[in-house]
């Protein structure tokens, strides 16, 4: 569906870090700043009026417009997701920290750009070193080219484990699901909006698929065990001047049922994430075949 390009960065700090428990708005910050210092070309203080903003590597990834065509999903939301996941690894430790960073679609292409301005980071003002950067296999194959592949999913097996490894924030008529209120049709829904969004910023054709016929058969799945817990935590948001929640889901599902139309979309997702906060690597899952 989108072609991707998913790399491990890590860095030597030159003080040891002191982070919060989940520091992906951080990096996202970070990445910003610097990627923002490295392209812009023009010296203003803003982006929203800037002549060259879509040939800009920052303009891409944190100014996205929308480039869908008529009909396409994208083209009916004010607010696009951005082609990019930070996701922090939890190893954080004084001598080196790991962060895996996705680049989704064009912003692939820009993964020169994004490397430099990762040479050049602050994160919560520390400099960091950037020690080694490596592309990430997204299929069988062992990779050593920053070349972007769309992936490709095994078979659909007939019953999945599901680890949600990063909080996942779901949200159902204006209110953020608890793990009594978990159900997988949301979680589908979601994740089909947001792979239809990034796949139309920038395809010459929207997204065709039987989204009616993708509902139904998520309703259809079975959640035969729920292992589930809210992580809650709040990121201050400079901003806004004040501390915003940003709990979620985690834990584990174990899943049955027709997985065959459902799978590609799953499969696609351990990438790109689900639900609110995804770009800075919340919504992060991995998913299990089980015979």
């Amino acid at each position: 569906m989108i072609p991707l390009l998913p790399m491990r960065l890590t860095f030597a700090p030159a003080t040891p870090l002191r982070l919060p428990p989940y520091p992906g708005a951080l990096w996202r910050g970070a990445l910003g700043k610097a990627l923002r210092e490295l392209a812009c070309i023009t010296g203003a203080q803003a982006c929203a009026d800037c002549p060259v903003i879509r040939r800009c590597g920052y303009g891409l990834l944190f100014e996205t417009r929308g480039h869908a065509q008529a009909g396409g999903l994208a083209g009916h939301y004010a607010e696009l997701p951005h082609p990019y996941v930070v996701s922090p690894r939890t190893d954080a430790g004084d001598t080196s920290v790991t962060l895996e960073l996705t680049l989704i679609g064009a912003a692939a292409r820009r993964h020169r750009e994004v490397l430099d301005a990762a040479a050049k980071l602050r994160l919560n003002g520390v400099p960091l070193t950037l020690r080694e950067a490596r592309p990430l296999a997204i299929n069988a194959a062992a990779k050593t080219s920053f070349a972007a592949e769309i992936p490709q999913p095994p078979a659909a097996p007939p019953r999945v484990r599901m680890i949600l490894e990063h909080p996942l924030r779901l949200r159902r008529e204006n209110r953020y699901l608890t793990a009594a209120e978990f159900d997988f049709a949301t979680l589908f829904t979601a994740l089909t909006r947001r792979v239809s969004m990034l796949h139309d910023l920038e395809a010459a054709a929207p997204l065709r698929a039987d989204y009616r016929g993708l509902a139904a058969a998520a309703r259809a799945v079975r959640v035969n065990a729920v292992h589930l817990e809210w992580f809650d935590w709040a990121r201050y948001s400079a901003r806004q001047r004040r501390r915003i929640p940003m709990g979620g889901l985690i834990g584990e599902l174990a899943l049955s049922g027709e997985f065959a139309p459902l799978w590609p979309w799953l499969w696609l997702g351990q990438w790109l994430h689900v639900g609110k906060g995804a770009v800075m690597g919340l919504g992060r899952y991995r998913l299990e075949a089980r015979p």
